[in-house]
């Protein structure tokens, strides 16, 4: 029986093939990982076909088309939080991350500050404060961890733009 000796790199799932007079290879000819006996999946093959059938009577294991794969499905289903999570985020024109676990942020509301809750800062270099004395943000929430954060609403952005570029 003439046995072939093919190589997997599991980096970058290549096969290689190795001639026999030359050996084995010792790097990926295509990602340049090195290949060893901890790094390496080595695959034996046979000229001839293989009775699979044979196998799995003798052994007396059950064949692959008894199991039962309904355990593992590809996509998970969701949950009903889940499912109006993705619902809302589908609605927003903007879903920011979340800087602690990187899911997207649903937007809570706005929150508005003025008068004594917010002083804006003014400099010499600007002839009015870039924020106006009314401060609107955007708050968003994370639905995994909670987190919430404000970002700048639109009119302030504006305001704030048109400001520095004077």
């Amino acid at each position: 029986m003439n046995e072939q000796e093919t190589q997997v790199c599991p980096w970058c799932q290549t096969e290689i093939v190795w001639d026999p007079e030359i050996g084995p290879e010792e790097v990926c000819p295509h990602c340049l990982n090195e290949l060893g006996d901890y790094r390496s999946v080595s695959i034996h093959g046979h000229d001839q076909p293989h009775d699979h059938e044979a196998d799995d009577e003798d052994s007396g294991e059950e064949a692959d088309s008894d199991i039962d794969y309904s355990d593992y499905e590809e996509e998970e289903e969701l949950d009903p939080y889940q499912e109006k999570v993705q619902a809302l985020l589908d609605t927003q024109l903007e879903a920011p991350e979340c800087p602690t676990c990187g899911e997207l942020m649903l937007r809570g509301g706005q929150v508005r500050m003025a008068g004594h809750g917010f002083d804006p800062a003014s400099s010499e270099l600007l002839p009015e404060p870039f924020l106006p004395d009314i401060l609107e943000m955007d708050l968003y929430v994370c639905p995994s961890c909670f987190k919430t954060e404000t970002y700048l609403a639109e009119p302030g952005r504006i305001r704030m733009k048109g400001t520095l570029s004077k």
